[in-house]
């Protein structure tokens, strides 16, 4: 666990402002931010999201998991045993055929039994020897990391990812979100990287991913850390 609560409540507030949408986050700024009013029309355009794009969320998932110098380490547990500090989390995981290692910057209980995170830093072997595979976040302790067979979801009050986990990497299949125009009015997103073309997805549409997606997450395993005491 954590050292200390104050400690734990520090790194969540910090974590979801980073991603812009933590658990009790609906920042009138950001809203502004993602709309441009015309005077003359008096009329609301909507631009692509900014807090949460997928550029954004990847940039706070570098910034958030931990960052971990591996060397000299030839298996798993030398990470555990030699690098993780105390209050980090771990967790070995399969997705499919494909095994990792999992490690978190802390962990909490999610009074189900499970010992959560909302970030992760995730190795695999190559060439006999673990290396970085890439870094996953949530944007609040109620959006912990899940996994359901080769799928692992991260989300927040106002998006939610869903990645393919491969020895190849960690590939964002699907990402809806939600941003608001200076009227309140919902207008939603939805993006993937697999090279598919989504520009005729309206919002009405993207709204029905986006749920959807929050549905196959809440429905999925909650991935259980070990605390390093």
């Amino acid at each position: 666990m954590y050292k200390s609560i104050k400690e734990f409540l520090v790194i969540a507030l910090i974590l979801a402002t980073v991603v812009g949408c933590g658990i009790q986050q609906k920042n009138a700024d950001s809203e502004a931010s993602s709309e441009v009013t015309t005077e003359a029309t008096e009329s609301v355009e909507v631009t692509k999201p900014t807090e949460t794009s997928i550029d954004f969320i990847t940039k706070a998932a570098d910034e958030t998991a931990p960052d971990i110098d591996i060397s000299g380490c030839d298996t798993f547990t030398q990470i555990v045993d030699k690098k993780l500090e105390s209050g980090m989390g771990y967790a070995n995981v399969d997705f499919d055929d494909t095994n990792v290692l999992m490690v978190c910057s802390g962990t909490y209980d999610n009074l189900d039994g499970n010992m959560a995170a909302i970030d992760a830093a995730i190795y695999i072997y190559k060439d006999e020897a673990p290396e970085l595979l890439g870094k996953v976040c949530s944007g609040g302790t109620a959006y912990p990391l899940a996994k359901e067979g080769k799928y692992l979801y991260t989300g927040s009050n106002h998006w939610v990812c869903k990645y393919v986990v491969s020895e190849d990497g960690i590939k964002l299949m699907e990402k809806a979100s939600v941003e608001y125009d200076s009227n309140g009015g919902e207008n939603y997103f939805y993006e993937s990287e697999d090279d598919g073309d989504y520009s005729n997805i309206d919002s009405d549409e993207a709204e029905k991913i986006m749920n959807d997606l929050y549905d196959e997450m809440f429905a999925a395993e909650i991935i259980n850390f070990d605390t390093i005491s």
